[in-house]
């Protein structure tokens, strides 16, 4: 609808009545498909005090989508059932760190990129489908839009969010990553994207030296070099044909050390 010109956006001043009241607190985190993108799972990883790698084993299923074939994270209880960070008495045990599709609710979010300028971002804001038995839109609380993106922290989250989805498009549009991507580099692709422990545990980079959101622009950064690279060796890309920028004797890590250690 966003790529057509038939989804309608809402201003940031547009007024909407939501508030969870306690006769339907939790109802919503049921048999539910909720994708986690990498800050997502980085920051509900740290709010349990584990790593990515436990959260996603314990908690997440790590495939290949469909459309994209590209690799992402889902909440696994939540679509099998009831989520498994649902209190009995309807709060949620992660709420401060909770997902950034779960705090948006009742808004939703679309953007697009420009083909001919991926940093351009096109978004619509709009009020998603009431869930069956949601009591929220009956409150008397009153937000603008701005009100709710604000309260909810969602200006950060779509921010990081954004850098992930442009590195999508650059994989897919750019570097043909549907012809060539596997579970295998999948895997390859893990601690750049939902295990950052992995990667300052190699290269030696605590979070007293590079704070958790500069080390996920770093990782976005440093992965695209890395996806460049690989498609580069498989004939895709703008690089296809050219040869990789590795130095003789240079692993394709050395290279990356400097963005991820240094943010060059």
């Amino acid at each position: 609808m966003l790529a057509d010109g038939t989804l309608q956006g809402l201003p940031l001043d547009h007024v909407f009545r939501f508030e969870c009241p306690p006769s339907c607190m939790g109802l919503c985190c049921k048999r539910i498909d909720i994708f986690l993108d990498p800050w997502d799972v980085e920051s509900l990883a740290r709010n349990l005090g584990i790593t990515g790698r436990e959260f996603i084993a314990e908690y997440g299923t790590y495939g290949l989508g469909a459309e994209w074939r590209w690799p992402n994270v889902h909440l696994r209880h939540a679509a099998e059932g009831r989520c498994a960070f649902l209190l009995d008495d309807g709060r949620c045990r992660v709420y401060p760190a909770r997902p950034r599709n779960c705090r948006a609710y009742p808004l939703g979010r679309a953007v697009r990129f420009a083909e001919d300028e991926p940093a351009q971002v096109e978004e619509r804001l709009f009020l998603v489908q009431r869930m069956e038995g949601c009591q929220g839109y009956r409150s008397a609380r009153r937000w603008t839009v701005r009100e709710w993106l604000a309260d909810s922290d969602l200006y950060r989250y779509h921010e990081l969010s954004d850098l992930y989805l442009q590195l999508i498009h650059y994989a897919v549009h750019e570097l043909g990553s549907r012809e060539w991507m596997h579970m295998t580099t999948a895997q390859v692709m893990l601690p750049f994207l939902y295990a950052p422990e992995m990667l300052r545990t190699r290269l030696n980079i605590p979070e007293t030296a590079v704070g958790h959101e500069e080390f996920y622009r770093r990782r976005m950064r440093a992965l695209k070099i890395l996806l460049t690279e690989m498609a580069a060796g498989l004939g895709y890309g703008p690089k296809a044909g050219a040869g990789g920028e590795t130095a003789p004797g240079e692993s394709l890590m050395d290279r990356l050390r400097p963005v991820l250690a240094d943010g060059k």
